[in-house]
């Protein structure tokens, strides 16, 4: 209060000088190997007698000071600091900069609208985007700002215009891009083809692949690496397009920091073609790439794609927690703010598959979403928020008509459902959540419909949601209690079939999958009429599930042998209904443990 006192008495039209002064004190009685410490203090002080300093060399200097800051800034990623010393640095400049100081305009705009990207103002980083390639001499000198901009119009859902962009680009690079595009057989063809020549090779062939020089391929593998991920969301056949390009220079043109994503990216579309070994084998060369060439800018992108793919197929979800918590920290550290949520959203939902206790989880995901909205991350919002739904559902849940957060819970729902129609993944992982709250509260026809939307839906897409099995799993629990209430045939084949996928997971992810095939077992047991084993079936399911530490489907294990037990008038329902309720309360499902025991016998 004194300061500011003391500060109040200057006179308003003395105070620039005075800060001017300050500045160049310190500038002046400061050894060489301090300045840097203080480099922040020097340019707010200057930044602040800027009105005064007319003298156009002392003006470059304040500019190229205020570079210095901001790319300090950046590197202990405070992008809203960084953002205000390269605004300084512009405005130090006089209106003839691009002339006169191109290199030094061009790195301040640059790294400005990347900034300004990490801040989530995606406006500001078109108008940047604007100015820059009016005065940009050079393509070479335009893709930071192309880079920018297709970020910018990708966190705001707008994935056609940034592949878009990124084809125009392409070609001029001088990378061709089939136009029309081959149908898709031979799209897949291509890739395999070019994905073979990587699993021919030895690890140690592979790390000595000599590293790329030429700057037009360096340039288009950066660009590629961009528009992987909107073509996965929502321009799927154009996917195997962009990572056979980005392969094929690879092995052409040499290794790159953009060759780590690009193997990590390949080894996640390998996924969607059944090839797990040829998979894991590409995340393997991702990894050891990653370690070698030190490429830590890409770390959370390749995280995303191995510890959230391969990773899962062969291990317990809850292995991958500590992997994508560290893609999603690096990723805020770095600024690769997309995939920082990427990672943290595919931990979020890992924790929800595999029972996290669900209290916990929801101050994680709010705080996610909260850091999303921040950020302005309209797809990753979308994700996250249809996630907290199905958790606010399982522990606040009143069932009744009149209950303003059930009502509100609806509402919001059935809104971001609706709005996530336009992008299939968003659609997909939105409608799969709200299918297995639907079908734990035992609203099977409402899960069924909402399962044969995503089932028609996924006809048009390549790449489906599938959560290491879990979506199988809950679409054949959804099958057979449809079977059980409809006594229709279809549905008996259509749990059989989903039955029959959960079996192929099981193959490599164990842990995740064995209590899950065995419930499906028991359920299809029951339904054919075979008692007995059906009975011995849920046990085994119960217990496997235990083991593997999935306290979620232990409970609703636990609760369809209570539900068998009742149909066929065996009193052990009880027992197993009991069960069940802790087992609810024990993920933190308050909500279903009280609408189990007021639905069950006592």
């Amino acid at each position: 209060q004194i300061q500011n006192a003391a500060y109040s008495l200057i006179p308003e039209n003395e105070r620039g000088s005075m800060h001017k002064k300050i500045g160049y004190l310190i500038m002046e009685h400061s050894p060489d190997d301090k300045i840097e410490d203080l480099l922040f203090l020097v340019s707010d002080q200057l930044n602040r007698g800027s009105m005064g300093i007319e003298e156009a060399r002392k003006r470059t200097a304040l500019a190229m000071l205020n570079l210095r800051a901001g790319k300090k800034a950046m590197s202990e990623a405070t992008f809203l600091r960084s953002a205000s010393y390269f605004e300084a640095g512009i405005g130090a400049l006089y209106d003839s900069h691009w002339e006169e100081y191109y290199d030094l305009s061009l790195e301040l705009h640059s790294l400005l609208a990347e900034t300004q990207y990490c801040n989530g103002c995606f406006e500001i980083v078109g108008k940047i985007a604007t100015i820059v390639l009016n005065n940009a001499k050079s393509l070479e000198d335009k893709l930071p700002i192309h880079i920018n901009l297709i970020k910018s119009l990708g966190a705001r859902n707008r994935h056609q215009k940034a592949i878009e962009i990124g084809i125009t680009v392409m070609r001029e690079l001088g990378i061709q891009w089939p136009s029309p595009s081959p149908d898709k057989l031979r799209i897949m063809a291509d890739f395999v083809k070019t994905k073979l020549r990587f699993e021919v090779m030895t690890i140690d062939d592979f790390l000595a692949i000599e590293e790329m020089e030429e700057r037009n391929k360096l340039a288009a593998m950066k660009l590629l690496i961009i528009m992987t991920y909107y073509t996965f969301l929502t321009k799927q056949e154009y996917a195997p397009i962009v990572l056979t390009q980005m392969l094929q220079l690879t092995l052409q043109h040499g290794i790159c920091d953009e060759s780590c994503t690009a193997l990590a990216d390949a080894s996640f579309l390998l996924l969607q073609l059944k090839d797990v070994d040829g998979s894991k084998h590409l995340a393997e060369l991702a990894l050891l790439l990653l370690e070698k060439l030190q490429a830590n800018k890409y770390l959370p992108r390749v995280y995303s794609s191995i510890y959230a793919g391969v990773f899962c197929w062969y291990n317990h979800l809850k292995q991958s927690e500590k992997w994508l918590w560290q893609g999603y920290q690096e990723g805020l550290l770095i600024g690769d703010i997309e995939f920082a949520f990427v990672n943290a959203i595919a931990s979020l939902q890992n924790r929800f598959l595999y029972g996290a206790q669900l209290t916990l989880l929801e101050k994680d995901i709010e705080l996610c979403r909260k850091r999303m909205v921040e950020n302005g991350q309209a797809p990753h919002i979308a994700i996250c928020s249809a996630l907290q739904h199905a958790v606010s559902k399982l522990v606040y849940f009143t069932r009744d008509p009149l209950s303003k957060t059930d009502n509100i819970i609806h509402e919001k729902e059935a809104s971001e459902l609706s709005l996530a129609r336009n992008n299939f993944m968003l659609y997909a992982s939105a409608c799969i959540h709200f299918c297995i709250v639907e079908y734990i509260f035992g609203n099977y026809d409402s899960a069924a419909n909402k399962t044969q939307e995503r089932w028609i839906m996924e006809k048009e897409y390549s790449r489906t949601a599938k959560y290491y099995g879990s979506t199988d799993f809950y679409d054949c629990l959804i099958c057979v209690a449809m079977a059980r209430k409809s006594k229709k045939e279809k549905w008996v084949t259509l749990a059989e079939s989903a039955r029959s996928k959960v079996k192929q997971f099981a193959k490599f992810g164990k842990s995740n999958c064995d209590h899950k095939c065995l419930l499906l077992q028991a359920e299809i047991l029951d339904v054919e009429g075979n008692v007995e084993d059906a009975s011995s079936c849920y046990d085994a399911a119960i217990d496997a599930a235990e083991k593997s530490g999935f306290v979620n489907e232990q409970a609703i294990a636990s609760e369809r042998a209570g539900d068998f037990y009742l149909r066929h008038g065996d009193t052990r329902s009880s027992h197993y209904y009991d069960k069940a309720r802790d087992l609810y309360h024990q993920w933190g499902a308050l909500a279903k443990a009280d609408h189990l025991y007021k639905s069950t016998p006592s």
